[in-house]
């Protein structure tokens, strides 16, 4: 990796922790989304199918997640891959909020594979969604810095936390129901962010992109959609228990 990623972080601490903060957070939510959906997904299986289904689903999510960070490079420099991805992200919340459907590509009617047995065929809609949450989360990354180190670091700490403590990050979202709208909000704002990005390519030198890119912006950005998670769960825990 470029050395240049490595002197960033190191000359800009503050923010680096707090981008590999909102990395972990916002990757554990993704984590957790897609784990109830296939969770869902393999429930009419019987219990030996179920659990090897499963397996293979956690196998697939971390083999894609890693596969298309190779590709975080690439799409960093691809502007209508960055509006396609923030288009992307905002239809995720949107769907979430308003439409409050499954998105199209969950929809099981789209991939009709009968000629498989039915185990095999939930494996395939099981990896399908690895890929589209492997897809998610690189979007989710590119949005919060050009940094493939930095991104890795995030990426990397998060698949440990989130294999040792999926249980009881699970129960905290059904404790504080909030954290999944926190999430969806999040991914609009990364959005945005990501489409905004290209105007930072084309105009690298005006008066905007400098504000944007610099210090001050990207920490209290990062600093704010780390509030969007921890202030509801203040609300429910402080306030409106009194």
């Amino acid at each position: 990796m470029d050395n240049n990623f490595l002197k960033e972080i190191i000359d800009n601490p503050i923010n680096s922790i707090s981008i590999i903060l909102n990395l972990v957070l916002i990757d554990g939510l993704l984590s957790i989304d897609n784990a109830a959906i296939l969770t869902t997904m393999v429930n009419k299986l019987n219990k030996e199918d179920r659990e090897k289904t499963l397996k293979y689903g956690i196998y697939g999510a971390y083999l894609f997640r890693f596969f298309f960070f190779m590709f975080a490079s690439v799409i960093i420099n691809m502007w209508y891959l960055k509006l396609i991805g923030g288009i992307y992200l905002i239809y995720l919340g949107y769907n979430h909020f308003i439409d409050k459907k499954k998105p199209f590509f969950l929809r099981k009617k789209i991939f009709i594979l009968n000629f498989l047995p039915k185990m095999w065929r939930t494996i395939f809609y099981v990896e399908i969604i690895d890929i589209l949450f492997s897809i998610d989360n690189i979007f989710a990354g590119i949005s919060y810095s050009n940094n493939t180190l930095l991104m890795f670091l995030g990426i990397f700490i998060s698949f440990f936390i989130i294999r040792f403590s999926t249980k009881k990050m699970l129960n905290l979202t059904k404790k504080y129901s909030s954290l999944e709208n926190s999430a969806f909000i999040i991914l609009i704002l990364l959005g945005f962010k990501l489409i905004f990005s290209i105007y930072e390519i084309y105009y690298p030198d005006n008066y905007l992109t400098t504000f944007l890119q610099s210090k001050i912006v990207k920490i209290l950005f990062s600093l704010t959609n780390i509030s969007i998670f921890i202030i509801p769960i203040l609300y429910y825990k402080y306030i409106k228990k009194n």
